[in-house]
Formats: C-alpha cells, sequence, structure tokens
C-alpha cells in the first residue's frame, strides 16, 4: 500500500513538472504566473521549477526575455523553457534541391543549408548531398550528429514506414522504394522521422504560417512539382495509406502540365524557360509571359477547386517556391474558384514559401520528442533531465 501511495506522488509529481514545463514553453513566467496557469500551490511550484532547472529544461529568463504584468520596485524573478537544451534536424530532399534546417527545442532556426541537385541525380547521389547538406548545415549551428535528439526528412512521394512507396512523374531515379528511415539511421543514434513534403508543408504552414487559426485548411505545394495537403478538423489528414495529396496525378486536372513551361520568350535555342524566369518577365510586362502565367493559374484551379468541392476547407494556402511570385496569379486563382465553387473559402499566400517543408520537418521531430516525454512521464521513475536518451530510449 505505501509503495502504491509513493507511485502515486511519484506520478504527480512528474505530471506537475510536465505542467509547468508546458507554460514556460509559451514564453517566460514568473512563480505567480505559473501558478495562476496550472493552479498548483505557490510551494509546489517552486519545488517543481526548481526540479526543472536542475534538470536543464528551464532557466532564468534575462530581462528582455521576462514578461508579465507591470510591476513597481524590483521585478520578480522569470523563468523560460531551456530551448537551446538539444538540437532538432530536418532534411527536405527534393528533385532540384535538398534544404536542411538545425533548430532548437523552441523551434528557432539556429542554421540553414541548400543544395541545387538535378532531378536526374540517381538515389545514391542524392543521399550523399543529403549528407553533405546536412552536415554543413550541423557545423553552421556548432552542432554534433550526436547531439542530435530527432532528424526528419521530407520526401516527394507516398511515404509509408518510412520508405517512398510512390512517386509520381518522371526524374529522381531509384527513389522508389527506397528506405530513407535505415538510409539516415546510420548516420544518426536518435530517431529518423520520413514524411512526405505535401504533409509537412501542411504542418508547417498550419503551426507557424497562414493556416495558423484554421481547423480545415487545403495546403498547396507549388514548385517544381505541384501537390497538396490537408488538415481536416485541426489535424494532419493522411489517407489511408499516406497518399493525401497526389491529387495531381489525375491527367484531367492539368497539374503535371504545371511542370511544362508553356512560356516560351525566349530563343529554342537557349532551352526551355523556367518557370521563375516565366515570373520575371511576366513581372516585366512580357505579353507571352503573363498568358503563360494565366494559363498556369487556370490549371492550378482546377486542381484546387476538385479539392475544395470534396473536402469543403475555411482556407486555401498556396505554398511552395512559386508563392514567392503569388502576387502574380493569386487573384487569377481567387476568380477562378469563385466561377467554379458555390461555396467559396478564404485564399491565402503562404507565409513560409520554399521554407514550409522544412520547417514542417522540425515541427514533426519536436512532436516526436513531446511524445516521448509524456511516455517518460507516464512510465518513467523520475522526470527525465534534459537530454536526448529518453528519447532514445522510448523512440
Amino acid at each position: 500500500m505505501a509503495s502504491s501511495v509513493a507511485g502515486n506522488r511519484s506520478l504527480l509529481r512528474r505530471m506537475n513538472s510536465l505542467a509547468l514545463l508546458l507554460e514556460l514553453r509559451r514564453g517566460p513566467r514568473t512563480i505567480s504566473h505559473l501558478t495562476e496557469a496550472t493552479g498548483l500551490s505557490r510551494t509546489t511550484a517552486e519545488a517543481v521549477l526548481g526540479d526543472l532547472v536542475q534538470l536543464g529544461w528551464a532557466a532564468t529568463a534575462a530581462p528582455e526575455e521576462r514578461s508579465g504584468r507591470p510591476v513597481m520596485g524590483r521585478p520578480a524573478v522569470s523563468y523560460r523553457f531551456a530551448g537551446e537544451a538539444g538540437r532538432l534536424l530536418s532534411a527536405d530532399i527534393g528533385a532540384h534541391h535538398i534544404h536542411t534546417v538545425v533548430a532548437d527545442l523552441q523551434g528557432t532556426v539556429l542554421s540553414s543549408h541548400t543544395l541545387a541537385v538535378s532531378e536526374q541525380d540517381p538515389a545514391a547521389d542524392r543521399l550523399r548531398s543529403t549528407r553533405s547538406a546536412m552536415t554543413a548545415a550541423l557545423k553552421e549551428a556548432d552542432t554534433r550528429a550526436e547531439d542530435l535528439w530527432a532528424v526528419a526528412i521530407g520526401s516527394p512521394g507516398v511515404i509509408t514506414d518510412g520508405g517512398v512507396r510512390h512517386f509520381g512523374g518522371e526524374g529522381m531515379p531509384g527513389w522508389i522504394g527506397l528506405d530513407l528511415a535505415a538510409a539516415f539511421a546510420e548516420d544518426f543514434d536518435c530517431p529518423v522521422l520520413v514524411e512526405g513534403d505535401c504533409a509537412l508543408g501542411t504542418v508547417a504552414e498550419h503551426r507557424l504560417g497562414a493556416a495558423r487559426d484554421a481547423r480545415d485548411v487545403v495546403y498547396i505545394l507549388c514548385g517544381n512539382r505541384t501537390g497538396a495537403g490537408i488538415i481536416a478538423n485541426g489535424d494532419l489528414y493522411r489517407g489511408h495509406r499516406g497518399g493525401t495529396g497526389i491529387i495531381g496525378e489525375l491527367p484531367q486536372l492539368r497539374w503535371r502540365e504545371l511542370e511544362l513551361e508553356t512560356y516560351s520568350g525566349r530563343p529554342p535555342a537557349t532551352g526551355r524557360p523556367t518557370r521563375h524566369e516565366m515570373f520575371t518577365a511576366a513581372r516585366q510586362g512580357d505579353a507571352e509571359a503573363l498568358k503563360a502565367v494565366s494559363a498556369f493559374a487556370e490549371a492550378l484551379s482546377v486542381g484546387i477547386a476538385a479539392m475544395i468541392l470534396a473536402i469543403d476547407p475555411e482556407l486555401v494556402v498556396l505554398g511552395g517556391g512559386s508563392s514567392n511570385s503569388a502576387d502574380l496569379f493569386v487573384d487569377l486563382v481567387r476568380d477562378n474558384l469563385h466561377r467554379l465553387c458555390p461555396l467559396m473559402p478564404a485564399v491565402a499566400v503562404s507565409t513560409l514559401g520554399g521554407d514550409a517543408v522544412a520547417l514542417g520537418g522540425i515541427q514533426i521531430a519536436w512532436s516526436h520528442v513531446d511524445a516521448a516525454l509524456a511516455r517518460a512521464v507516464e512510465q518513467g521513475l523520475a522526470f527525465p533531465p534534459a537530454t536526448p536518451e529518453f528519447v532514445r530510449d522510448r523512440g
């Protein structure tokens, strides 16, 4: 009986620690603010906060970090979440780029590195390029691979159990069937999470970007390829096999044509212009480029309309690399959607642009750490120190 009571007290102490930690993650707090937010007594809050400081999860806030009500005289001491205690790594592996980001546990980006790659690079070369970009980002952030708490990998295609189950379109030879989780597990002594790039972009936009206040969202990842993601009732919707968002593979929607630039405003000998060049020429008033942008917007709108009619979202977000030029086509898209959709959602442009996939990876990496911490609180004998071991042990 005594051991049961002690166990209950230990669990209660761990739960109180987690409650205070979650509040500190919202911003610097004084003891008074923590007791008000959590309902704990001041004595309990001070004791638990002392534990969190000793374990490395919390620290005294610098004066410029402190927040709260104005006070007369000497300000009360504030405490903050010690996000610098850990590091997360995210890699966005695309057909034409590798973009890596290192962030702390608060999601603050510490470094990033981008490499240009060819769509025709074999899988082994693309993996080597990814490792090179990861190494560069880690070096810039003064972080060792062994210090990472979790790594997230974003890839085009349908991802199942860490592997690429399906990849539409041409390019990226050898990518289908590749087990990305296993490929990078050899490089890191921490969980390696793999998710589709559309899903990661959707998560980032929902948590950090233009869709933060929305519950039902269609996110369009429009770059060299175009796909989509869905937030349903506040959560990422993956589908039965993780295939949500590959609607662009339906030929009748013409999304694949978005990859085949129709703009031919330069001599054929110079090769096909890129989409960026098309947008640049349109911004300069080139008539043929403006016509191509209009065709681009029309094809994009047909696929978006199909998703709106099926899902009835409150918000559509235009994201991906092309969103940097959305001022050229967002009004055209809105006009097309008004014509096609009887129930019209709001349409917004991404605030994250081409960084969304990598930032979404940081978000799911932290969610994984968060889940491991919750399990440690529920199953462990003590609140874990702010080191990556509890994440590795509990996966």
